[in-house]
């Protein structure tokens, strides 16, 4: 079993580094247009179903991708494996029309394993930003004429997060642990320009890079409660920029040149978990981040200061393990993004409810088959800006095995 794993661990880690790179379905919403697109929601293991809460959550059944300090709990002789896809309907709402759009993709890939008996990594590759959005039939006024010309423009690619946690246990309660990122990734935007008779394709490849530190801590007082804290340190993305453009009857025109850096903010998280009555986990996060201090704007709106709130609750029989229903896992999860862009003095804020299963498939380890729904809206309807109701589905499988372990023999 623990070879499979690892071939399949080794196997996914290749496929989906060039899956993600080259991705144009990441995302459907209007709101990926601007800045580096949409901030991805989805991570490893059960994270979707319990509304992206898990700060201070460990790691000691499952990859916790939220805080490396978690990764010092992952149990001594065991390697975690994680591979998630998701797929997403989702309809805009303008207040005259509307639009639905649907995507599938893969959604993270990760594993985790320990260094020492108080120690522990893992490395993820998830999407960092998703771009896909599509603008038909925009009309646009030329400048120094009475005349107008219409134009279909199209968006996708996004960054990826390439990420290693490290974790280590200073004490019995109390963890710390770091985190590197490499942020990496393309977005091209496809613009086809109807003037009068002639057709103008403007072509645009924007490359960007990065790396991005980060640090948490988890500290128990209780055998009950976990406390826990993150913070990621604000790094600029360096940018490069090929444009093609054509048109009828005319040579091809093509440039390269630098793309301004776009400057990532400081991020700073907190979270609780308490356990009751030994069947019940409650998690709550708030996270903020310091979008202002980068001062920079985008041409359709301002950053400004985020705010993310999750609250979850679990519930986990951890009765007879012989029963299948006494290993099933319930989960719920409310979260509120009230959103880093500013559109027209309105925040476009985001708020989501998702409901999640854990089905176990394997009665001596804890591998689990992870499943989430989630309904959320973002956005109002409101002097031009658009609302967006989407329904999301993830599926995660979260795989457990022991290696290095000397089997018994009687």
């Amino acid at each position: 079993m623990m070879n499979k794993i690892n071939i399949l661990a080794t196997l996914s880690l290749l496929m989906s580094a060039t899956a993600f790179s080259q991705s144009n379905s990441l995302s459907s919403s209007p709101y990926s247009l601007y800045g580096m697109g949409s901030f991805n929601t989805t991570n490893t293991g059960k994270t979707a179903s319990l509304g992206y809460t898990g700060i201070a959550s460990s790691s000691s059944e499952s990859i916790n991708n939220l805080n490396p300090a978690s990764m010092a709990s992952i149990p001594l002789n065991t390697f975690f494996f994680d591979m998630g896809m998701k797929s997403e309907y989702g309809f805009q709402i303008d207040g005259g029309t509307n639009e639905s759009k649907f995507i599938a993709n893969f959604s993270d890939v990760a594993l985790a394993f320990p260094l020492t008996k108080k120690s522990g990594v893992s490395i993820t590759l998830i999407p960092y930003t998703n771009v896909g959005y599509s603008i038909s039939n925009l009309e646009s006024d030329i400048e120094g004429a009475a005349s107008s010309f219409t134009s279909d423009i199209e968006g996708s690619g996004g960054l990826n997060d390439f990420k290693l946690n490290y974790g280590y246990a200073l004490l019995d309660n109390l963890s710390v642990g770091v985190s590197g990122s490499v942020l990496f990734g393309q977005i091209i935007e496809q613009e086809t320009n109807y003037i009068g008779t002639n057709v103008l394709d403007i072509y645009e490849s924007n490359s960007y890079s990065g790396l991005q530190v980060g640090f948490g801590t988890q500290y128990k007082p209780f055998e009950t409660v976990t406390l826990g804290a993150v913070v990621t340190l604000p790094t600029n993305l360096s940018g490069d920029q090929i444009r093609d453009v054509s048109q009828l009857y005319d040579s091809d025109i093509s440039t390269e040149e630098n793309l301004d850096d776009f400057k990532l903010p400081l991020e700073v998280g907190f979270g609780i978990q308490t356990r009751f009555l030994d069947q019940v986990n409650v998690a709550l996060d708030y996270k903020k981040k310091y979008w202002t201090d980068t001062n920079q704007t985008d041409q359709l709106g301002t950053f400004v200061d985020q705010n993310l709130f999750g609250l979850s609750v679990e519930f986990d029989p951890n009765g007879n393990q012989l029963k299948y229903k006494n290993r099933m896992q319930y989960r719920a999860g409310l979260t509120y993004d009230t959103g880093n862009l500013e559109i027209n003095d309105k925040k476009i804020s985001n708020y989501a409810l998702s409901l999640g299963l854990g089905i176990p498939i394997s009665y001596n380890t804890v591998s689990m088959l992870n499943l989430a729904y989630s309904y959320g809206k973002k956005g109002q309807i409101y002097d031009g800006i658009i609302q967006e109701n989407y329904h999301m589905l993830t599926l995660n499988i979260s795989l457990a095995g022991r290696w290095f372990q000397k089997r018994m023999i009687q």
